[in-house]
């Protein structure tokens, strides 16, 4: 397999320099011109029919070998791939494997019982072996009780950990946790994730967080501690305090476990594997979906195999996922039993598990196990953006084709296949189903790693060492900070076809080195300058490529023809060179806030994805340029006022004109954001004709900016699955609009004044609804959902005052929670202002024990504000 794969690649690259050779070996007029050009390709032409004579003879050696060695059975195809039913059904029950309530509960009880008594921060620490399932139980803690606090996170160290990014994904998610945060701290948030990780230094981020956490109940989850160093540089930037503050850590480690425990090292919480009857309830929720549905000839294999797993939840989820796939006979189920290699059970921790995943990998077909192979690039515990994945793929030949599907369409079911059979994890499931990004499992990574350095798929820099591979590197990736002489010892850098670097390395081979480079992702490296990327005019093969930190792009980024990815959010680029206009290919460009785009935008005809592209920075001439890509799907627009009345109106005009001509070919997507007080209204009817392909459209932005009222031609979107939108005042009219969308997924409507006095959802409305935040910044009773009301609804976020709603409901209303019957998650902030603690506490009553009554008891997270300002129950 790994000759054939080296076959491939060197064959890919003659054809590409055949190509590329041929493209530019006679473009100029004239006879001279042509026989000089003629001439000077010669040699070059000769090289590459040598290099082509060369390939027919090792192809012709592993047809022989193929012959005369027995084959087995050749992988299916992506075509006759089926894709698990109970697909979504993994994606909710992941972080609910059996046995889990019982620790689940007593971890809740040490961290929230009796806080009178310990109001200083608290440390609990849970230990035990990977696989046991730690992060799981811990997410299941973590969802059940941060409502109780004012600000949460959840964040993973791994075996070599940054810690300074480590601290700046602690602070966004504890900014963002705040759901009653003021406009600095939104502005702080934005701040931070402009400036990335390189943003702040160490001593920055510890000053901030810890000034931003006085006075604050906070509660944080440090997943997988490998050492009590890296745990010191961690801490200290959680105020010790009496609040009542609680922090909980994972680890493998007692000794770190221990360091951790605090207050006297007692909170410490050993896992222990699953009994025999939980093991066979979560083995048979995920081959069968129901525990008691095993066919009894099946029941002797079935705990022959569950024997092997020992109780470990990764184990058995894993092989559970592999049999599902198969055919319940007795048969099939042996030979995997047998496949178990009885070698590993000597391994006291990870044999098993690892013997399994092996199994898991040998299943799957050719074009999933290069796809997996390819996370070995990514370092432990890195959480991988799936569209980022999809696009490396795409830009490598990972991905297939597949007749009447797009290559984005293909890619996503890739992601699918691998999380349906347990190889990665998702992460942040949205509400269409889909992960935001995806992780892989710490074992499984290991495993991936020395299966990518066997085969020479990758080769792996990382803290001063260097994965063995052959002479040829095909993709190498740097973690950290190697040393330069690592990179230099290796010569095969002109065979690379990917360039990854993560963390704080000092320094990045010279891209003169790579000659038939596919993939350049710098967007992780914290120490790249202008000078690393100088020649990149060299990497004529290049495909996608994404910076961080850089200022500028060279003048030379023109040269390349086949680039089709640009990402440069990462960057403080203000301005781009003329050349970007020559990057015909190009399919995908992600720009930082304030970009200047050069005229003649509109030759990048197969442009599909442009993000953001900031009005008050370009012309009117480039405004008007973009209604000309006819190709472009996704638009993100950052809007805002320059101050200057004759040129905002001009901006206006030539931004409806485009937005128009956009939305009569391929417009899906239009993101539209604002920092600085502004209307929208010049949106609201002037869009003619009206965008009928738009599935996804934002408006949310600062709350000063919004939309005098619901535009006219919303409610004829008919593909519409996603709106976000700010409007002045509600109407009941708009919500009689909006329920007849027809494939309407997620809906965040705010409004800064409710006019109604009731908000009221009735039955028949809203079918396919799967989520709903809902907001009034000048306070209301909140809704009322009648019976019948979004039948699909599963996720669901408002916000109320206690005054308005016993005003308009009466006291202890419930706002008809118990008619949502496919609810799952529920999210209510609560405005205390003048109201008595009683009839707060009366409110969050009603609401808790209405989610009681529904099937799924989702466990409501209720937020006070304003508490300060509630009346004592003595006063008047």
């Amino acid at each position: 397999m790994s000759q054939l794969r080296e076959l491939s690649y060197d064959a890919e690259d003659c054809i590409d320099k055949y190509m590329h050779n041929l493209s530019h070996g006679d473009t100029s007029d004239g006879l001279t011109h042509k026989l000089t050009g003629l001439v000077t390709t010669l040699r070059a032409r000769r090289r590459i029919s040598n290099e082509i004579k060369e390939l027919m003879e090792r192809a012709l050696k592993v047809s022989d070998r193929h012959r005369r060695y027995e084959q087995g059975p050749s992988m299916p195809c992506p075509n006759s791939v089926v894709i698990d039913p109970r697909l979504h059904a993994v994606f909710e029950e992941a972080d609910r494997l059996v046995g889990i309530d019982r620790q689940r509960d007593k971890l809740v009880t040490w961290l929230t019982d009796r806080i009178d008594l310990h109001p200083q921060r608290m440390v609990v620490s849970i230990v035990g072996p990977g696989g046991l399932g730690k992060t799981t139980l811990a997410n299941q803690v973590f969802q059940k009780i941060t409502s109780q606090f004012d600000c949460t996170a959840f964040v993973s160290v791994s075996r070599s950990p940054n810690v300074k990014k480590i601290l700046s994904d602690a602070f966004l998610q504890v900014l963002e946790s705040n759901r009653n945060k003021t406009a600095e701290q939104s502005e702080e948030i934005a701040r931070i994730q402009d400036l990335g990780h390189g943003g702040l230094d160490y001593l920055q981020l510890i000053s901030r967080m810890r000034c931003y956490l006085q006075n604050k109940r906070y509660f944080v989850i440090i997943d997988d501690i490998w050492s009590k160093q890296a745990w010191k540089d961690i801490q200290c930037a959680f105020p010790q305090d009496s609040n009542a503050s609680r922090i909980m850590t994972t680890t493998r480690i007692h000794g770190v476990a221990e360091s951790c425990s605090f207050p006297h090292n007692i909170y410490v919480y050993r896992m222990k594997p699953l009994d025999n009857d939980d093991s066979k309830r979560l083995f048979m929720k995920r081959t069968f979906g129901h525990e008691d549905d095993c066919p009894f000839e099946l029941k002797e294999i079935t705990d022959d195999i569950l024997r092997k797993c020992d109780g470990l939840p990764l184990a058995i989820v894993n092989i559970a996922s592999l049999l599902a796939t198969k055919r319940p006979s007795k048969k099939e189920w042996e030979g995997v039993h047998k496949s178990i290699g009885s070698a590993f059970e000597q391994d006291q921790e990870f044999g098993v598990v690892k013997s399994i995943l092996f199994l898991s990998y040998y299943d799957l077909p050719c074009y999933l196990k290069t796809c997996l192979l390819d996370l070995s690039i990514f370092p432990e515990d890195h959480q991988i953006d799936r569209l980022r994945l999809i696009r490396r793929w795409m830009a490598e030949g990972l991905i297939i084709e597949q007749y009447g599907r797009s290559m984005e369409d293909i890619g996503e079911s890739y992601i699918s296949e691998l999380i349906n059979k347990n190889m990665i994890q998702p992460v942040g499931i949205d509400y269409s189903g889909r992960p935001r990004a995806c992780r892989v499992h710490d074992i499984m990574l290991s495993l991936i790693v020395s299966l990518s350095a066997k085969e020479n798929f990758a080769t792996i820099l990382d803290n001063q060492k260097l994965t063995p591979s052959a002479h040829k590197i095909r993709r190498l990736s740097i973690h950290g900070n190697c040393e330069e002489k690592l990179w230099q010892s290796t010569d095969g850098l002109r065979h690379t076809r990917s360039l990854s670097v993560f963390g704080d390395a000092k320094k990045i081979p010279p891209l003169l080195d790579f000659q038939v480079l596919r993939v350049l992702d710098l967007e992780n490296f914290t120490n790249l300058v202008d000078g690393d990327i100088g020649d990149i005019g060299c990497l004529i093969h290049l495909r996608y490529s994404s910076f961080s930190n850089i200022s500028k792009i060279p003048r030379q980024i023109g040269k390349l023809q086949h680039l089709q990815t640009l990402d440069l959010r990462w960057t403080t680029i203000r301005e781009l060179p003329g050349t970007v206009v020559q990057l015909r290919q190009l399919v995908h460009l992600f720009l930082p806030y304030g970009v200047e785009l050069p005229h003649g935008i509109d030759s990048m005809v197969f442009l599909q994805e442009l993000s953001r592209f900031c009005v008050a920075r370009n012309s009117g001439e480039v405004l008007l340029q973009l209604g000309n890509l006819t190709k472009l799907k996704v638009l993100g627009v950052d809007w805002e006022s320059n101050g200057h009345f004759d040129d905002e109106t001009s901006s206006k005009k030539y931004l409806v004109s485009s937005l128009c001509k956009l939305g009569e070919t391929n417009l899906q997507s239009l993101y539209i954001s604002a920092c600085v007080p502004s209307s929208l209204d010049f949106l609201a009817d002037s869009w003619l004709p009206r965008p009928l392909q738009l599935q996804k459209f934002s408006s949310i932005g600062d709350r000063r900016t919004c939309l005098s009222r619901l535009p006219k031609w919303i409610p004829s979107l008919s593909e519409l699955t996603c709106l976000q939108i700010l409007v002045e005042q509600l109407r009941s009219e708009d919500m009689q609009a909006l329920k007849g969308l027809p494939t309407l997924l997620y809906l965040n409507l705010y409004t800064k004044e409710c006019t109604l006095e009731t908000l009221t959802i009735s039955s028949g409305g809203f079918q396919s609804l799967k989520e709903f935040d809902f907001g009034a910044f000048s306070g209301g009773p909140g809704p009322i959902f009648k019976a019948g009301a979004m039948p699909r609804i599963e996720k669901l976020h408002f916000a109320f005052t206690v005054h308005d709603v016993t005003y308009a409901y009466g006291a202890g209303c419930d706002f008809g929670i118990s008619h949502l019957s496919s609810l799952k998650g529920l999210w209510v902030t609560i405005d205390c202002f003048s109201a008595r603690a009683s009839e707060v506490e009366t409110a969050e009553a009603a609401i808790r024990n209405s989610a009681a009554l529904l099937p799924n008891h989702p466990t409501p997270k209720i937020y006070r504000m304003g508490e300060r300002a509630m009346v004592k129950e003595d006063e008047e």
